[in-house]
């Protein structure tokens, strides 16, 4: 019988949105299988980023395991979806529309 003790790591990127001297542009990451919408506004406000960028993870052909994914990027006024794409070519898009 193996025990496994878990530990609940920092929430390092709420940490940094926090910060009220130098605070920088902050963008979160939610891979969601589920309310995907839903749950990535909910994250942006309760963390105070700037933007988040939210993918289905549970859609085949994109996301983990493969060279290609779609996301969402959510602000407080933004809905951007970048379509399916080459990971790098998604990178791309993503710096340029921050």
């Amino acid at each position: 019988l193996l025990t496994l003790q878990l530990v609940k790591n920092p929430d390092i990127i709420a940490a940094v949105a926090a910060l009220t001297s130098q605070r920088p542009y902050t963008v979160g990451f939610a891979a969601e299988t589920e309310q995907v919408e839903q749950y990535a506004k909910r994250k942006l406000a309760e963390k105070n980023l700037d933007l988040i960028c939210a993918n289905d993870v549970s859609v085949a052909g994109q996301g983990f395991n493969s060279e290609q994914n779609a996301i969402t990027v959510y602000g407080k006024d933004l809905t951007q979806p970048l379509a399916l794409q080459d990971k790098s070519a998604l990178a791309t898009s993503l710096i340029q529309l921050i």
